[in-house]
């Protein structure tokens, strides 16, 4: 009866958590909740223009951080044996002076005075600590997965690619609720977005983050039978020119990148371009395995688990420049990697090919 009962409250927080992502998407257009200010603040001083044919599309980089804070304030609650929603019924109280529901309402209380009020929800003075110093960097976290979009947007200026950037008219493309299994709200969502993108003129669609390009190329067709937007992923759309040799990475692919879009070797190939030799891990290419991604907010015990052993396998290439081409992986490696004793260097593809063009 213990293990019953058990169960039933992992069900229920799973639930819980997926209602709350569900209802940030829905109110406020992405799962953090953040404004679209905050959202498209990576490209201010870069000179993109906001309209165009072609759009450089951000996807779930502006908002990673807060996932990456989420996924390990996660991980510290589940290791107490506690509930997700214990700490999100204290979190609802919270809203009654101010705080708004959403992640970025719950860091914000969190890195907050009030943090010490989580006792109320069982969580031990060491950890509601622990929590605060986690929440209080997040938006230099957030920053770090911003940087990479400044740094694709200048790779794309460099390369002679003509695109736009539609800022803070970029409407998310609500991919969680589809991951979360929120159809019905997905397929609404996504009608909304179509019409949105067709009314600023928009007839592709380059973007470097494979889970939602993937929402675009397949998940949107699948559901409105009508979209007729062309999707690039960055690495197909990149031409560069040979550089010196500066070091040698090894490369995960992500499970989106490669088993969805059939794309293995371009990654590869612009790596070798910017001067890096690629060594590949065991299970790589379309037999890549998983690194935990998508059961972050239902088992992030499990998530982070899986997390570490992807790196380890990478890791046993003798390499420590760990490369990939996904927000969602790379997440989930910082995680995997703050909750270990692991030495790895972990880069976006974006940072090499950075680096390689001279910045």
């Amino acid at each position: 009866m213990h293990w019953v009962i058990n169960m039933n409250n992992r069900y229920a927080d799973i639930i819980t958590m997926a209602q709350f992502v569900r209802e940030t998407q829905l109110k406020y257009g992405n799962p953090a909740g953040l404004t679209p200010q905050e959202l498209s603040k990576w490209s201010a001083g870069l000179n993109i223009k906001n309209r165009g044919e072609t759009v450089f599309y951000t996807g779930m980089y502006p908002y990673m951080g807060y996932a990456e804070v989420a996924l390990k304030m996660e991980y510290l609650i589940k290791k107490e044996n506690l509930e997700i929603s214990d700490l999100l019924k204290w979190f609802s109280r919270a809203t009654i002076i101010g705080y708004q529901k959403n992640m970025k309402g719950l860091v914000r209380l969190l890195s907050s005075p009030f943090s010490g009020l989580g006792k109320i929800a069982g969580i031990s003075q060491k950890t509601i600590e622990t929590l605060r110093e986690i929440s209080k960097d997040v938006e230099k976290v957030n920053d770090l997965y911003q940087e990479k979009l400044r740094k694709g947007a200048v790779i794309l200026q460099k390369t002679g690619i003509d695109f736009a950037y539609l800022g803070e008219d970029e409407p998310d493309s609500g991919v969680v609720l589809h991951t979360m299994g929120f159809l019905d709200e997905f397929k609404e969502h996504a009608e909304k977005t179509h019409k949105k993108l067709k009314e600023l003129g928009v007839k592709k669609i380059i973007t470097m983050d494979p889970i939602t390009g993937i929402a675009f190329k397949s998940f949107y067709p699948q559901l409105l039978g009508n979209f007729d937007i062309e999707v690039k992923h960055f690495v197909e759309v990149i031409n560069l020119n040979e550089n010196v040799r500066k070091d040698t990475v090894v490369f995960h692919d992500p499970c989106y990148l490669a088993r969805h879009w059939k794309l293995v070797s371009q990654p590869r190939i612009l790596l070798k371009k910017s001067g890096f030799d690629v060594v590949d891990p065991p299970n790589s290419g379309e037999k890549t395995r998983c690194d935990g991604g998508a059961t972050e907010y239902q088992d992030p015990i499990g998530s982070v688990r899986e997390s570490q052993i992807r790196l380890k396998e990478l890791l046993s290439t003798g390499q420590k420049n760990v490369v990939t081409a996904c927000p969602a992986c790379l997440m989930l490696f910082r995680v995997g990697k703050d909750f270990s004793e692991m030495d790895a260097k972990l880069f976006d593809i974006v940072d090499l090919i950075y680096e390689g063009l001279g910045k």
